[in-house]
């Protein structure tokens, strides 16, 4: 009988866990960038990805940005991206995922000056009927 209720409470516990998980998937942000890169390969690949109807701290992602710069051996910039936006969204209703992607590449010479990524978002405040054209 001990053993019953012992497995009842262990799967309730898994259960209650599964469940936490979906919640806290379910309430992750649409306003995310990643930056991908192997080892061994010249090649970066970059990704931005906003939704202007999504609230975040009491602000909306109007575009986002992604950007990527690389070295020379003294440490000087050499190749800059400049920032690589999304379209604007078309206001505080608008559902639509706006994406940006980029493949950077790398110099094959070996530097200790790592190549960058940066990204970021123009932020509107909610409720300030100003939107960006």
């Amino acid at each position: 009988m001990k053993k019953c209720y012992l497995k009842i409470i262990c799967f309730m516990f898994i259960l209650m866990l599964f469940s936490k998980t979906n919640i806290v998937s379910a309430a992750a942000s649409p306003n995310y960038a990643t930056n991908k890169h192997n080892d061994l390969s010249v090649y970066y690949y970059g990704y931005v990805q906003c939704q202007p109807s999504y609230i975040e701290n009491s602000k909306h992602a109007a575009r986002g940005y992604i950007r990527y710069w690389r070295y020379n051996l003294s440490g000087d910039i050499v190749n800059d991206t400049g920032r690589l936006y999304t379209a604007y969204g078309i206001g505080p209703r608008d559902g639509r995922i706006l994406t940006k992607n980029h493949t950077f590449t790398d110099s094959i010479i070996n530097n200790k000056f790592k190549t960058q990524f940066r990204y970021g978002f123009e932020w509107v405040p909610s409720g300030s009927g100003v939107w960006p054209i």
